[in-house]
């Protein structure tokens, strides 16, 4: 099967938690590597330490990255990044030196790249261990204190979280879509985020039925060339990828700098 024609202007792509296809995911090796690629739109999750520290990471458990049967919410934040996140069981012991990265970090990192614009998740572990107004108002300090308000989106499964982030900031949000259900359009409808985030396998089949609004579409889980290319097709703006250096080298997809 050949390639896919582009019949529509290229997509954005957004570099899923970095170039986590190539290098352990929600680090900031991962990061600088999309960076290098070409990406300029990234995502990434934040859990809460136990001493309320934003961390880069997806899971409530460290096993999955550290290798380490411990809950990020549990541990001190001086402890996490002690830690080697090198996600073994993907690339064995190819990253046994690279290091759990804070929110912090991450943002002083962005306000040194200013053309980076980064889709920050906001976890449901934390939120349900900590509260939103706790984990938001964590968030929200760092970002202030790095001057990069204007570089974030917060997004988030839970709808709340967009309300609070609109209440404390002048943010862009991006609602992350739980499911392709009618109480979710009602709920998309009166939220109206700026971006709707939404896992391709989620999606009709049918164009007639996918819901317009005043939102940009961004949709996830894309790591080939024509699949990439098709939902571009299909009016989809934002492309999420795990392996956006693949993509970036494509000359169809190669990424419009906004």
């Amino acid at each position: 099967m050949g390639q896919s024609v582009l019949k529509t202007a290229p997509p954005v792509l957004v570099a899923h938690r970095g170039y986590s296809g190539r290098y352990p995911e929600c680090t900031l090796l991962a990061y600088e590597a999309a960076y290098q690629h070409g990406a300029r739109y990234m995502e990434l999750d934040l859990q809460l330490t136990a001493d309320r520290v934003p961390m880069l990471h997806h899971d409530a458990s460290l096993m999955r990255m550290a290798g380490v049967d411990l809950d990020i919410r549990d541990t001190k934040a001086k402890q996490v990044k002690a830690m080697h996140a090198s996600y073994p069981t993907r690339f064995e012991n190819e990253f046994v030196d690279n290091r759990f990265t804070t929110f912090k970090r991450f943002c002083k990192w962005m306000a040194q790249h200013d053309d980076v614009t980064s889709f920050v998740e906001i976890k449901q572990d934390s939120i349900d261990r900590f509260g939103i107004p706790v984990f938001l108002d964590e968030v929200h300090k760092r970002i202030l204190s790095s001057d990069t308000e204007s570089q974030c989106v917060i997004i988030s499964f839970d709808y709340e979280v967009i309300e609070y982030t609109r209440n404390i900031s002048s943010m862009r949000t991006g609602w992350v879509l739980p499911a392709w259900t009618d109480e979710c359009k009602e709920i998309l409808e009166n939220l109206r985020p700026d971006f709707l985030f939404c896992d391709v396998a989620h999606l009709p089949r049918d164009d007639k039925d996918i819901w317009r609004g005043s939102w940009q579409w961004a949709v996830y889980n894309l790591d080939d060339v024509n699949s990439a290319i098709d939902m571009a097709n299909r009016g989809m703006q934002f492309l999420e990828t795990n392996q956006i250096g693949t993509l970036m080298s494509n000359d169809a997809l190669a990424n419009r700098v906004k």
